[in-house]
């Protein structure tokens, strides 16, 4: 008598962090720079075509930027119980819907709802793309591995608007969406192919409204997670109140062509990645904490810098734009400083419920990022007052927020 013995049982290997999928999660974390930046330069075009204001058109930029944020709320939780991929799958789909009705706006008004729906599907794949980092890495490795995504994704921000002027001048502003619905489409293909699913079955949460507000209620009595959280928000803030304002300001009062608009984006976007790079190669040497204590004090000053010259500027017009510009510059490029540090140690403690801490984080920094954007377009007056005193303040509410909330506790 003879026994057969069964086959062992397989185990399924986890995913790896390698990087063609960094290089798929860096694609996924460009759409908010490429649904903003391509179309930056069309901003006055668009608002002859369809007959509105500044501050009409300006709520187009707003109203993704609000969608965005307040979408996550709902991603953060989904993906943290249906897992990542299909819910990353989802919002692709959709966000090439939207992308097409962009395209075929007929007024104003009809761009700002499209724009909407725009930005409530491009937040899943952003939010859900860093929690998927969060699965696979931890602490400084996490910072290391976003900003290696965030060095990828700078691609984005310092070509979009150049290639955005092109499209502009050859086929119209209409082309510009129709680009990015293209763009979406390949991300989805992409994705559908070659994007793991990373949640560990032991993390699964309930997708119940008592437990999601159980656990954003643990995550904003964390005064650490929240002092992270405000740092990165005020930090994208003064980012949002760059691209509100400046089209308007360079391309209208200062005479820059819109072809020309993307070159000088483009340049500060330059130095973004190169400290994105300079983060990758030295957070294990020096710490992500120690990296994100100095780093707050470039927006600090820079912020205090562009009250006092904007000021000037707007009331006697003696300053000029170029040495503004040198203010806002480096500003914006500690972006690359801030933003993968302060996410990876705000998701460090949080395993369990990355997704929802990632959504978190993500609704506080484009929600307040948007009303930064808003109150920069609904108060502009052709001086670029309101863009510096809004990236002025930001800064300032970056550097202490970060000094008096985390300190020296990352």
């Amino acid at each position: 008598m003879t026994t057969t013995t069964a086959p062992p049982a397989t185990t399924r290997t986890r995913p790896t962090l390698t990087p063609v999928l960094l290089a798929l999660l860096a694609l996924l974390s460009a759409f908010t720079p490429l649904s903003i930046d391509l179309y930056l330069p069309a901003l006055p075009v668009i608002t002859v075509d369809l007959h509105g204001t500044v501050g009409d058109i300006q709520l187009t930029l707003s109203a993704f930027m609000i969608a965005f944020g307040a979408g996550q709320i709902f991603y953060g939780p989904a993906g943290d119980r249906f897992g990542r991929r299909p819910v990353i799958l989802s919002g692709l789909f959709i966000y090439v819907l939207g992308s097409i009705g962009c395209a075929f706006a007929a007024e104003a008004g009809h761009l700002i709802v499209l724009r909407l729906l725009q930005g409530l599907a491009a937040c899943g794949s952003v939010v859900l793309a860093r929690t998927m980092v969060r699965d696979l890495a931890e602490k400084d490795q996490a910072a290391r591995a976003m900003s290696l995504m965030m060095a990828c994704t700078s691609i984005a921000p310092m070509l979009a608007p150049l290639i955005g002027g092109q499209i502009l001048w050859f086929f119209g502003w209409r082309a510009i969406f129709w680009t990015l619905a293209g763009i979406g489409g390949l991300a989805l293909v992409v994705s559908y192919f070659r994007l793991p699913e990373t949640l560990r079955p032991e993390y699964r949460q309930p997708l119940v409204l008592s437990s999601i507000v159980r656990r954003f209620g643990e995550l904003a009595r964390h005064r650490a997670f929240m002092g992270y959280a405000f740092t990165t928000s005020f930090m994208f803030s003064a980012l949002l109140s760059f691209l509100s304002g400046s089209p308007f300001v360079f391309i209208e009062k200062y005479g820059i062509p819109p072809r020309s608009y993307g070159l000088i984006f483009g340049g500060m976007v330059a130095f973004m990645t190169i400290g994105s790079l300079f983060n990758a190669r030295f957070v294990r040497v020096f710490g992500a904490g120690r990296i994100l204590r100095w780093a707050v004090l470039v927006p600090g000053v820079c912020g205090v810098c562009a009250l006092v010259l904007g000021q000037i500027e707007a009331r006697y017009g003696s300053i000029g734009m170029w040495p503004i510009v040198a203010c806002f510059a480096p500003q914006i490029a500690t972006i690359s400083l801030i933003a993968p540090n302060s996410m990876a140690l705000a998701l460090q403690r949080y395993p369990h419920m990355a997704g929802t801490a990632s959504s978190l984080m993500g609704v506080m920094q484009f929600g307040i990022g948007a009303l930064f954007g808003a109150a920069v377009g609904q108060t502009y007056d052709g001086t670029i007052g309101p863009t510096t005193v809004a990236m002025g303040l930001a800064g300032i509410l970056c550097f202490v927020s970060n000094w008096l909330l985390v300190g020296r506790q990352s």
